[in-house]
């Protein structure tokens, strides 16, 4: 037996409850080893000494004033992220999307820009004009159409978002801060 595998069983060891051929195995280590001897002994002492360790008696008010104290404390005001930061990261972020489109869809770029610049031209006319528009996108135009659907839906959450949050989150939170630092 090496002395890796010996030292993890040194406590069960101690506590005499691993297998009788495990603790045959020990034994046999530990008369040819010091090193694993004398882990064995400090084991020893420190059972020992946590065996004649009386408990420690709490205060009767020990819960009330560790209460009281974490009551104390000033806690740390969480960082606040500018919306603007917010708006900024997004926007860094669907730059780098519509990047990763272009890279992927490169060789589709002379078809997407007749395609876009035939949907100025002929905006709003008619339906089979956005048609011609889509199917100038080529094997490209479900993907794109599909990105663009959702940064826009994805800009429509953002919106609803901060307007839901600046009517009725923001005032909740107030509330419950302005309670906090009253106690």
């Amino acid at each position: 037996m090496r002395c890796s595998s010996c030292e993890p069983l040194l406590d069960r060891y101690v506590e005499a409850t691993l297998q009788p051929r495990q603790m045959s195995a020990v034994s046999a280590h530990l008369r040819t080893c010091d090193a694993c001897a004398s882990l064995l002994t400090e084991l020893r002492v420190v059972d020992a000494l946590l065996a004649t360790t009386p408990p420690s008696e709490l205060a009767p008010n020990f819960t009330f004033a560790v209460m009281a104290e974490v009551n104390g404390i000033r806690m740390h005001e969480p960082r606040r992220i500018s919306p603007w930061a917010l708006l900024a990261f997004y926007l860094v972020g669907a730059w780098i999307a519509l990047t990763g489109a272009y890279v992927v869809f490169g060789s589709h770029v002379p078809r997407i820009a007749s395609a876009v610049g035939a949907f100025t031209s002929a905006l709003g006319t008619s339906i089979v004009t956005v048609a011609s528009v889509l199917h100038g996108f080529g094997p490209a135009g479900p993907i794109t159409v599909g990105i663009v659907s959702a940064i826009l839906l994805l800009d429509l959450l953002l919106i609803g978002g901060l307007i839901y949050f600046h009517r009725s989150v923001r005032p909740r939170l107030a509330t419950v801060f302005a309670r906090s630092e009253v106690r």
